[in-house]
């Protein structure tokens, strides 16, 4: 690439005006300061300050303890605050605990100290399996040294192998009745690197569960639990514990919002609270205990086994305040906020090179910065000078001290990162270390070479101003001559973000544009603007009932086009569906089964593809509405039996009356994909999409890539993928008028050599009732 005197990185504000301006107000104290550490600690707001402190200046606040007026409403706000938590998390006290401690290092310790790697924590003999990523923080890697005295066997996973374990098309997955299970395992990992701020799969979560692990420690007698480390991420990230279940998740507040420091939480699942086991019990833990004797007995409530003595309550009654300042932005635009300034320093810093040409900058990063989703707010680096030595962090320190710049230089507490990033061999680090390199000490270069680097990082009060001034000192400080911007030739190497592209697409996420039902098999569809009901056969009347003959016979588009036009329409609230066909008046039909209608309904039976399914006739107005709408004498409109899905064997999956599967999923961009090979005259191009007939319709994904998919995450929903649907010729139906053509499905043959499949099918991974809702999140693995 030819070189250029301007940068080409630009930088995409998130904040409207008014956000940023009540930001400046709050902040205005470090108007003249750039303060770049925020994954070592955010800064507190005036707002929150003042509204702490008017809390303290006007409240009587006691010993939670105690029993008194003041202490009641102390305990109250404590409960009030873990609930706060709970629902910044998108999770309730239902299926999560929040034991306050002093930090994520505290938190950490709490796991090392009381998970039970054997059923009963005393055979050690048959312990189960620690393990964790290269790229975690010394506090975990610290919990080595309590677990292996339990027995259990310890393993460190490197940056390159845990990736190829999760991402491999050839895992075997496992559900939790694999085997006899008669020990526990636990893998730790950080959801966010503190390091390079590459953002971890959270779909790992559920992978070790159903034991991708087992083959890695080569046992599948063992149990799996996860602790994520969610210090770094939950600062600028969104956290959704009602879609991603760890077991265990870390947590410090003062990263989140500045204030109060010496305060976290230990969040807990609670259907997994028995595998902590405590031992020691402080005053506040226990119902009752004898002085002269060795007993006791713990508090039932979790929360209560595990703070010890007396909690710090003012800290924790001020945490409302900093949830406040979040809520206010939210997490969305926070984490936008804080990538798309990390974004535009990555690339300056990329750009940015000496008048000879050399690079300024040696980037320490495991994604190309262009992805929210794997990246965070943190951009690493070295500086180099335009002979090719490294500039030690410490000048960078002390030269970005005089221009009031505020970052954090060396290991960041995670020496395995550290040491992959630098290519240090651990024979070298111990080197470094005997010519006196310590963590967090001055000698930044041993023979040339560093041993750190340089961590910026955002937070959401963060401006582009920041960026600016950091740049300013580096060019005014570092760069030899008049400074050349010129993107590296490497940048252009495919193969250089190989590792990367393939962890991109662990997560990739799409929004729910469309939601579609068929109550009545092989109708028209009702459209779903807002949010919709989930049961065990589906989304609520989706192919509820269906249209036979005299004889039995499911009536379908294949052989009666013009079913296509009778349009049913839900009226949830009048307990009514309504069904249209043109030139004919509407017909009621009522959504409530009960006794009367089952006692006056005659029973009929029908197969769809081959399955002997039950339903309860409608009766006989409706039955004349459709003979004389499809003109066909003697028509039934039928629904499904509930004593037909009863007789199903417990094993087997409840459906509707679709032919397949509970869902069918289409792809948006796929459609148009398609779309643009077929003629304009051949299909109406803007209601080609109604020809799939899918429920969901997804956007923002790349075209066929559900093909690949195995899983996804709709909302608070998971499905599973069972595969592909295959194609006929009701894709030659216009829906909206029913006219038949030869496309799309002849361009879909001869594109795809005779193999006719477009969109999937999907299952809910289990039969709870949910909600879906038109916009929703769609995380795909």
């Amino acid at each position: 690439m030819e070189n250029t005197i301007e940068p080409t990185a630009s930088y995409t504000p998130v904040y409207d005006g008014e956000i940023a301006k009540r930001l400046e107000n709050d902040f205005s104290r470090i108007r003249e300061e750039c303060y770049l550490d925020h994954a070592g600690a955010t800064l507190y707001s005036d707002t929150q300050i003042k509204n702490v402190a008017s809390d303290l200046h006007n409240s009587l606040f006691a010993n939670p303890h105690s029993i008194g007026t003041a202490s009641n409403v102390t305990q109250d706000l404590i409960e009030s605050t873990r609930y706060l938590i709970l629902d910044h998390f998108h999770t309730s006290s239902d299926e999560y605990s929040v034991i306050f401690t002093s930090g994520a290092t505290a938190s950490l310790k709490i796991i090392a100290d009381t998970f039970l790697f054997s059923e009963d924590g005393k055979h050690m003999s048959h312990s189960g399996h620690f393990v964790y990523t290269q790229d975690n923080h010394t506090s975990v890697l610290g919990m080595r040294e309590v677990i292996v005295k339990k027995g259990a066997k310890v393993t460190c996973l490197s940056h390159s192998n845990v990736f190829e374990i999760f991402n491999s098309p050839s895992k075997s997955l496992r559900s939790s009745s694999f085997s006899q299970q008669n020990s526990n395992s636990l893998f730790v990992y950080p959801a966010q690197c503190n390091f390079s701020g590459l953002k971890y799969p959270l779909t790992w979560i559920k992978d070790v569960h159903n034991g991708v692990l087992s083959n890695v420690v080569s046992d599948k007698s063992t149990k799996w639990y996860v602790l994520l480390d969610a210090a770094a991420f939950a600062s600028t990230n969104e956290l959704d514990l009602s879609t991603f279940k760890p077991d265990f998740v870390c947590l410090s507040f003062y990263k989140m919002f500045g204030y109060p420091t010496g305060i976290g939480a230990l969040l807990v699942k609670n259907s997994n609270a028995d595998v902590l086991q405590k031992v020691y019990y402080g005053g506040g833990t226990i119902d009752v205990a004898l002085s002269s004797d060795m007993f006791h007995i713990k508090r039932k409530n979790l929360h209560q086994r595990f703070e010890d003595g007396t909690v710090p309550f003012l800290s924790i009654i001020s945490l409302r305040h900093g949830f406040d300042i979040l809520s206010s932005i939210t997490m969305e635009k926070i984490s936008k906020h804080v990538f798309s300034l990390a974004n535009f320093l990555y690339k300056s810093l990329l750009e940015l090179h000496h008048s000879n040409g050399e690079p300024v900058a040696r980037l320490y990063s495991d994604t190309a910065c262009d992805n929210p989703d794997t990246q965070g707010g943190i951009v690493t680096f070295n500086l180099i000078r335009s002979n090719g030595e490294y500039v030690g962090y410490m000048e960078v320190l002390n030269m970005a001290a005089l221009f009031k710049i505020h970052l954090r230089t060396g290991c960041f507490c995670n020496p395995g990162a550290c040491q992959r990033h630098l290519a240090l061999s651990n024979k070298e680090v111990l080197k470094n270390y005997e010519a006196g390199y310590v963590c967090g000490g001055a000698a930044d270069l041993i023979n040339g070479r560093p041993t750190g680097a340089v961590r910026v990082s955002f937070g959401y009060m963060s401006t582009i101003k920041d960026v600016q001034t950091l740049l300013l000192m580096i060019k005014e400080s570092f760069v030899d001559g008049p400074s050349v911007n010129k993107t590296p030739d490497w940048c252009n190497d495919n193969q250089f973000f190989k590792l990367l592209m393939d962890t991109n697409a662990y997560k990739k996420k799409c929004t729910l544009d469309q939601l579609y039902i068929y109550p009545i098999k092989s109708c028209a569809a009702y459209k779903i603007t807002g949010s919709w009901n989930l049961n065990s056969k589906g989304l609520q009347y989706d192919r509820e009932w269906m249209i036979i003959t005299s004889s039995g016979t499911c009536l379908t588009q294949k052989q009666h086009i013009n079913l296509c036009l009778v349009k049913p329409i839900i009226f949830k609230d009048k307990g009514m569906m309504q069904l249209y066909y043109p030139g004919m008046p509407a017909i009621d039909v009522p959504l409530n089964i009960n006794s009367i209608n089952i006692i006056e309904g005659s029973l009929c039976q029908s197969r769809i593809c081959g399955h002997k399914v039950e339903g309860i006739d409608c009766g006989s107005d409706v039955s004349e509405w459709l003979s004389l709408a499809i003109g066909l004498p003697n028509l039934r409109l039928i629904r499904q039996s509930n004593s037909d899905n009863e007789k199903k064997e417990s094993n087997k999956l409840e459906l509707s009356f679709s032919s397949q599967a509970q869902y069918l999923l289409i792809n948006k961009t796929s459609v148009q994909w398609l779309s643009d090979q077929v003629s304009d005259t051949e299909v109406q191009k803007d209601t080609i999409i109604d020809r799939f007939r899918g429920n969901m319709i997804l956007s923002g994904c790349e075209s066929f890539a559900e093909t690949q998919w195995k899983r996804i995450n709709i909302g608070k929903n998971s499905f599973v993928v069972t595969g592909p649907c295959t194609r006929c010729q009701m894709i030659c139906i216009d829906q909206t008028t029913g006219t038949k053509t030869v496309e799309p499905l002849r361009t879909l043959a001869e594109k795809f050599h005779g193999k006719m499949r477009f969109g999937i099918y999907l299952t809910k991974e289990n039969t709870d009732d949910g909600i879906i809702a038109v916009g929703d999140t769609a995380i795909i693995s």
